[in-house]
């Protein structure tokens, strides 16, 4: 396994972030060990930095490192008060805008102690400097910058905004500004140009480890490029600046190096411009050499192995010919013979064709008559339907009037039975009337015979009205049967006459 690189040989852009948090903690944790969540820490840098701590990864994007869990700073897997401290290192600015508070927000919950939010921020002065380094890549290195490319598209945070939210949230909030923003666009240049050359990597690292020595703790000098954010919760205390940083001032002696190193690289720089044209020539026709080199060898082989095919192709046609000719002069001679027998078998089927003919025009004439007969038959046939049709036809026209006239009777018989019942209701009437009467004689004669004694003769004249009335009622009564049985006689002579004038369909 490959030793870790040293924090001091770290891109001196790196080592500023983890750097400055390291020194903030020292000052802050006591002696006690600190629980530490890096949000957007997949490359676990901070644990160089924080041995002594317990250091904890989450990230969107994955990595070979331990512990590393996925997931969204806007929306952290982590339960409330988990950690001392959560800390972010130039990772706001990656954040969608329209996540930001989110992500603030999600760093106070699940911090008790401290959170620190390290990055540039929105100012005119870094916008332009990001702005530089990019014409300088696009130009010089002829590339872009992944990172650099999102500040542009989503716009750098800005700081007033999340130091107000860290209030709004009941921190107090510091910040502190680092990397004097004049010297980080040069020096991003000189390492990026470095980097760029596998030569020049490691004096890459030389300079690196030569700034993260002697220029990084004064490295705060007004303009900067990168301030951090710093909120205490509860009761935690806030760091003094003046405990963190020698003066803004470099050591006497290490800029002269620096220019030296500057120097040579322009010189270097000169020189390369010279003779890159000629390599790139070179490695042009190089790489097409080998390309047209790897072409032939290709087409070569496959010449070779077609010429085997060919070849072996070209053995097994000559065997299949043979073998073709030999079919063919056995397939000839089965047909000779085969043509010898169809002649004398077409000899026999033209007499046999002579005698069939002679029998189709004897049969054909015999067809013919019959044809005639049957034509003469079928007319025959045709005038009787035609008779039968007219008369079937009468004989519809005959049942249709018998119909009418049954139907004429019919509602004539209606017409008499509904004159039945009138009379009939009429004579009901009458009866009701006259059991009316009988019922008030009644009741009179109960009053007569409660009456005095000098009533007797006209008693005798109301009984003998009573009984004339029983006799009409009696005959009414046998009038009400007679016409009652006379009724029922006529309903049943209707319904037998409706039943025998019923028609047949």
């Amino acid at each position: 396994m490959t030793e870790p690189l040293s924090p001091l040989r770290l891109p001196f852009d790196q080592y500023q972030r983890y750097r400055l948090v390291s020194d903030l903690l020292d000052r802050l944790r006591g002696d006690r060990p600190l629980r530490v969540l890096d949000v957007g820490g997949r490359t676990a840098l901070l644990r160089r930095f924080l041995d002594r701590d317990e250091v904890s990864l989450v990230d969107v994007e994955p990595s070979d490192e331990s512990g590393l869990v996925l997931g969204s700073g806007a929306a952290l897997p982590f339960r409330d008060d988990a950690f001392d401290v959560v800390a972010a290192f130039d990772t706001l600015e990656h954040v969608p805008p329209e996540l930001r508070r989110d992500f603030v927000a999600e760093c106070v919950r699940v911090a008790r102690g401290w959170v620190v939010l390290a990055g540039p921020y929105e100012a005119p002065r870094v916008v332009r400097a990001e702005e530089l380094l990019q014409e300088f890549l696009r130009d010089k290195l002829r590339t872009r910058h992944r990172y650099l490319e999102e500040h542009r598209h989503n716009g750098l945070p800005d700081r007033a905004a999340v130091e107000r939210q860290f209030e709004e949230l009941g921190a107090r909030v510091r910040s502190f500004g680092h990397a004097n923003l004049d010297r980080w666009l040069v020096l991003m240049c000189v390492s990026l140009y470095l980097d760029d050359d596998p030569a020049l990597r490691e004096m890459a690292a030389g300079l690196h480890e030569f700034y993260n020595r002697e220029l990084y703790a004064s490295d705060h000098a007004e303009p900067v490029y990168r301030h951090f954010v710093v909120a205490a919760l509860g009761g935690a205390a806030l760091p003094e600046q003046a405990d963190l940083y020698a003066r803004p001032v470099a050591p006497e002696g290490s800029l002269p190096a620096l220019g030296e190193v500057l120097r040579a690289l322009e010189a270097f720089d000169v020189e390369r411009d010279a003779w890159r044209e000629e390599r790139d020539k070179l490695r042009r026709a190089v790489a097409e050499l080998e390309e047209d080199l790897a072409g032939h060898a290709e087409s070569l082989e496959e010449l070779e192995a077609e010429s085997s095919k060919k070849d072996a192709g070209l053995a097994e046609l000559r065997a299949e010919l043979d073998e073709r000719r030999r079919e063919q002069e056995q397939v000839v001679a089965e047909l000779e013979a085969d043509l010898a027998s169809h002649r004398a078998s077409l000899a026999d089927l033209t007499r046999d064709l002579e005698t069939a003919r002679a029998d189709h025009a004897s049969a054909t004439a015999a067809l013919e008559a019959d044809l005639a007969e049957h034509r003469r038959t079928l007319d025959a046939v045709r005038a009787e339907g035609d008779e039968l049709r007219a008369a079937h036809e009468a004989a519809l026209e005959r049942a249709a009037q018998e119909r009418a006239a049954f139907e004429e009777t019919l509602a004539a018989r209606d017409a008499e039975v509904a004159a039945g019942r009138a009379h009939s209701e009429q004579l009901l009437a009458e009866l009701e009337r006259t059991r009316a009467e009988a019922g008030e004689i009644e009741r009179a004669l109960v009053a007569a015979n409660e009456s005095a004694a000098g009533l007797d003769a006209t008693l005798q004249e109301r009984l003998a009205d009573l009984d004339a009335a029983h006799r009409e009622l009696e005959r009414l009564a046998a009038v009400e049967r007679d016409l009652r049985a006379e009724l029922r006689n006529r309903w049943h002579n209707l319904k037998r006459a409706l039943h025998w004038r019923k028609p047949s369909f």
